[in-house]
């Protein structure tokens, strides 16, 4: 140690100057070495790993946004839509038609309804009768469409009694306008009156009545 501060005691202030700045030069070398570079890497890698978890992280919010835009974009929900709408104005016709039928008179209180109005005429004789069921013909212009998106048509019947009348004609007029004075709504089809050889007090009456009804079912006479 003495050699050495001797050694460093010989040297010219210029020297010792410059020997301290060498050594000081070293030491900054071995700190960039061995500090400085190792701490910027990690620093590096550490900064490229947070990069990497945020560009991740970015593509997982973007998958889940598409998966719920996905969800929310239901592909059937037009059809859904579509069949409850088509339902929607089935029920509204269903209502309409009930509406408007309210006051015809019902298939299976038809026949009671005739027979009581043909009681209260004891001189009337039934020669004969005969029901009848079929669905009801639409218009052409009501079905031409039928291809077309709309709801079903709800089924609609017929439902008919022909019967043929004998008697005096008084007698069957008091009966036919018993019937449409009955309170009851029913559809006359057709009346066909005919005189025969046994005079006019045996004269035969046949008519045809309907009545409307949204369910197959017979008249029941």
């Amino acid at each position: 140690m003495d050699s050495l501060r001797k050694r460093w005691q010989a040297l010219a202030p210029r020297e010792q100057w410059l020997c301290f700045l060498v050594g000081l030069a070293l030491l900054l070398m071995l700190y960039v070495l061995l500090v400085a570079e190792p701490l910027a890497q990690r620093i590096s890698a550490q900064e490229n790993q947070r990069r990497l978890a945020e560009a991740r992280q970015m593509e997982a919010d973007n998958a889940r946004l598409e998966l719920q835009a996905r969800l929310a974009a239901d592909p059937n929900r037009p059809y859904r839509q579509a069949i409850a709408a088509a339902e929607a104005s089935r029920e509204q016709i269903l209502r309409r038609i009930d509406e408007q039928t309210s006051s015809l008179v019902s298939p299976s209180r038809m026949k009671a309804l005739l027979q009581d109005l043909l009681r209260r005429q004891p001189r009337l004789q039934l020669v004969g009768v005969e029901s009848f069921t079929a669905p009801l013909e639409l218009p052409a212009s009501a079905t031409s469409k039928k291809d077309e998106a709309s709801p079903a048509t709800p089924d609609f019947y017929r439902h008919g009694v022909r019967m043929t009348l004998q008697g005096g004609y008084f007698d069957l007029l008091a009966y036919l306008q018993s019937v449409q004075n009955s309170g009851w709504r029913l559809h006359w089809d057709s009346l066909d009156y005919q005189v025969e050889d046994a005079g006019p007090d045996k004269a035969r009456v046949t008519l045809e009545l309907h009545t409307l009804s949204r369910h197959a079912g017979w008249v029941g006479v």
